[in-house]
C-alpha cells in the first residue's frame, strides 16, 4: 500500500506514523469501534521536551526529533470492525457538524495521522499482548484487531492523570428528555433504559449496574448544588490518582460542575438537533444522527489532586463526537428500544415486574414535573 501525505484543513503536511517513527505505542483504553494508545519516546522515558520538536529538527546530540503534534497526545485506531465507518469520514463529519459548535478549550483536539501497515501492526503486537493474563484489555475484547487496510487514525488531548492531576471520564448520555418520551414520563431516557435493562439482565448484572457510577443526568444541568452532589460521588469514585479523602474531592469540584455550562450547552444542542425523536425521524438525517453523537459522548476531567490549586486548575473537554450512523442495524435497534421503553411503561414506572431500586432515583421521580433551566 502507498502512503499518501495528505493536509489538514490548515494546509499543514498531517503525520506520518510509519515503522521508524522513534515512539512507543502502550495499550490504554478502548470501545466498541476503536483503541486508545498512549505514546512515549523510545529516548527518553515519558518523553523528554528535548525530543520533539519541529518536523525536521534534532536534539542537541544530533538526533532527530519527534513531530512535535505527538507531545501531549494519545492516539486512537480504529478496530477491524465492518460497521466502523472509515476514520477520515468520520473526521471529515466532527469537523464539518461537531466542532463549530463548542468552544475549542471544550473539545478533546483530534487530529488527523496517517498510519502505514507496518505501524498498525505494531500497534496490534502491543494489543494481543494485553490480552496475557493479568493484562489491562478486557476478556469481551479479546480477538479483535486493529484494522491493517486502515490509512488514517486521530491524534488527540491526553486527558489522563499527570503529577497535579486526577482524572475520570463518564457520558454524560440524554441531558433532556427523549421528545417520543409520554408527557406523564417519570424516567427520563438514560433512567428509563437503566432500569429496563436491570430487569432484564441478570440480578448479578443488575447490582454491578446500581453499584457503578449510577446518575441521573438531569442532575447535571439542574444549577442546584444539592442536586448535583449526589451525581458527583459515583463519578469521582472512578478517579485515576485521586487522594483518598473523595468527600473533599467533591467539594472542590462541585462549584465548578454548579457553574459549569458545558453540559446545558450539549443539552441545548441535543434538543436542537433532535426535536422530534426517533420515531417520527429518518434516523439517517444528519442532524439527528449529530444529536445521537451528542447523546453517547464522553467528558473527561483533570482535577487537582495536591493542596497546591495555583499550579493547577479544573480542565473539562468532550470527546468521542464519532458520527452515529443507522448502518449495521443501529437505526432499527433505536427505534425498536424507544418501542420497548414506552410500550413496557419503562418511561412511567408502570413496568410489569418493578425495576430493582439501586441508589440512582431519577429526578423527574424526585420532582414531579422538574424541567431544567
Amino acid at each position: 500500500m502507498n502512503m499518501v501525505a495528505t493536509r489538514s484543513k490548515e494546509g499543514a503536511q498531517i503525520l506520518i506514523l510509519d515503522q521508524d517513527t522513534p515512539v512507543r505505542v502502550r495499550y490504554h483504553a478502548e470501545g466498541a469501534a476503536n483503541v486508545v494508545f498512549t505514546i512515549t519516546s523510545c529516548r527518553g522515558v515519558g518523553g523528554e521536551d528535548d525530543d520533539y520538536g519541529p518536523p525536521g529538527s534534532t536534539t542537541k546530540d544530533g538526533t532527530p526529533r519527534i513531530d512535535v503534534r505527538l507531545k501531549g497526545k494519545l492516539l486512537r485506531l480504529r478496530k477491524d470492525v465492518p460497521s466502523v465507518t472509515p476514520v477520515v469520514d468520520s473526521h471529515r463529519h466532527y469537523e464539518k457538524h461537531i466542532e463549530p459548535l463548542f468552544p475549542a478549550e471544550s473539545l478533546v483536539e483530534q487530529l488527523l495521522c496517517n498510519v502505514t501497515p507496518e505501524f498498525v501492526r505494531k500497534c496490534n503486537v502491543a494489543l494481543r499482548m494485553e490480552e496475557e493474563p493479568l493484562m489491562k484489555r478486557p476478556k469481551k475484547r479479546h480477538g479483535v484487531n486493529l484494522s491493517e487496510t486502515e490509512s488514517h487514525g486521530l491524534l488527540i488531548t491526553d486527558m489522563t492523570c499527570d503529577d497535579k492531576h486526577a482524572s475520570t471520564e463518564f457520558k454524560p448520555k440524554w441531558l433532556a428528555q427523549s421528545p417520543s418520551a409520554p408527557p406523564s414520563s417519570k424516567r427520563c431516557r438514560t433512567c428509563a433504559l437503566r432500569a429496563m435493562r436491570d430487569v432484564k439482565s441478570n440480578a448479578k448484572l443488575a447490582q454491578f449496574r446500581r453499584d457503578s457510577a449510577d446518575f441521573c443526568p438531569l442532575t447535571l444541568v439542574s444549577g442546584d448544588k444539592d442536586v448535583i452532589r449526589p451525581s458527583l460521588e459515583p463519578i469521582l469514585l472512578k478517579s485515576i490518582g485521586a487522594p483518598l479523602d473523595i468527600l473533599g474531592f467533591v467539594d472542590l469540584t462541585l462549584p465548578y460542575f454548579q457553574n459549569l455550562r458545558l453540559f446545558r450547552m450539549l443539552r441545548d444542542l441535543q434538543v436542537e438537533k433532535d426535536p422530534r425523536g426517533i420515531l417520527e425521524v429518518d434516523s439517517s438525517n444528519i442532524d439527528f444522527m449529530t444529536a445521537m453523537a451528542l447523546r453517547d459522548c464522553t467528558f473527561f476531567l483533570k482535577i487537582p489532586n495536591r493542596e497546591d490549586k495555583e499550579s493547577a486548575r479544573i480542565e473539562a473537554r468532550l470527546g468521542d463526537l464519532d458520527l452515529k450512523t443507522p448502518d449495521g442495524g443501529k437505526g432499527e435497534y433505536w427505534k425498536t428500544t424507544e418501542e420497548q421503553l414506552i410500550d413496557e411503561g419503562w418511561y412511567t414506572a408502570t413496568e410489569k415486574t418493578p425495576a430493582p431500586k439501586g441508589r440512582c432515583v431519577c429526578l423527574l421521580s424526585r420532582n414531579q414535573g422538574y424541567h431544567p433551566d
